[in-house]
């Protein structure tokens, strides 16, 4: 199938990018930017929740670069400001779940009883699959910076030879083996959402006190982090089809699997904002002591 546009022979682009497209996506994220500001900085002052913040900045200045770039095809800068903002700004935004989730296990959960107690090892109480609930936001992060890491070095491998030859390949697979790595992180991640959820509500521990609205935080990190993995597969996708792939050649596809799924993945914390159900420290300044113990199971 034909490209959807005809570039020119010198755009950096392979297809007639939009310009109108850039302005209208760019403003839509500053909505939920605008929001989530006066709720994160204003309102609640929750500092914990910076993260998905910056996020939803780095989509607004990717846009804004992407319809920059969309009016100077010939030029790197706007172009690789783009491509950089947009794709960091989901690390931001999976970091502000990982935090989350760290947070409800921390505060949701009930200590162990006082025989598991007798029986366990000298680990954390609040476990997810052996992880520690205070470890769990600094082990994902790590895992994406990791990803990254990777990704960063397959692009360079391949741009060192502009794309073309044995470094295009190698640095595709090598980058493909970053994303692929970041997807196996998400699918991960959801996995300790799940059981967290199975512990909650078929095993029924929650400790009295637990603050009110949890729930609804959990489904917005359900939420958030679905989309987020939409957009992770999209990017091993377009990457394993190659620069001259379906993706890569097409405008909409990008729209559709890069741009749509994030809007949401920030939008639902404007709706479902953790201040306004875990307080602006996120509910740690309430948060009963640990004991020793093992991972907590259903009755």
């Amino acid at each position: 199938m034909a490209k959807d546009n005809d570039a020119t022979n010198d755009s950096i682009w392979l297809y007639t990018p939009s310009t109108a497209l850039a302005i209208v996506v760019a403003t839509l994220y500053l909505i939920p930017t605008s929001l989530l500001f006066y709720q994160t900085i204003l309102k609640y002052r929750s500092w914990f929740f910076l993260c998905v913040l910056i996020g939803s900045c780095l989509e607004v200045g990717g846009y804004i670069a992407r319809a920059v770039s969309t009016k100077q095809v010939t030029e790197i800068p706007p172009f690789a400001a783009s491509s950089t903002l947009i794709i960091l700004a989901p690390i931001f935004v999976a970091a502000g779940n990982y935090l989350l989730i760290g947070r409800l296990i921390r505060v949701v959960l009930p200590p162990p009883s006082a025989s598991a107690t007798a029986t366990a090892s000298t680990s954390s109480a609040k476990r997810i699959f052996g992880l520690r609930a205070q470890h769990i936001t600094r082990i994902f992060v790590g895992c994406d910076v990791l990803s990254c890491l990777i990704q960063a070095s397959g692009s360079g491998i391949a741009s060192s030879g502009n794309w073309t030859g044995n470094s295009a390949k190698v640095g595709t697979d090598v980058l493909i083996a970053g994303l692929s790595t970041q997807v196996g992180t998400f699918v991960w991640f959801l996995a300790i959402v799940w059981r967290f959820s199975v512990l909650t509500k078929r095993g029924g521990l929650v400790v009295d006190g637990a603050p009110e609205g949890w729930l609804k935080v959990l489904w917005a990190i359900y939420a958030s982090s679905a989309l987020i993995l939409v957009r992770c597969v999209y990017r091993v996708i377009e990457f394993a089809l190659g620069i001259d792939g379906y993706p890569f050649t097409h405008e909409w596809v990008f729209y559709v699997f890069e741009s749509l799924p994030m809007l949401p993945a920030i939008s639902v914390f404007c709706v479902y904002h953790p201040a306004r159900y875990l307080g602006k420290a996120g509910w740690l300044q309430k948060q009963v002591s640990e004991e020793p113990g093992v991972e907590l199971l259903p009755a």
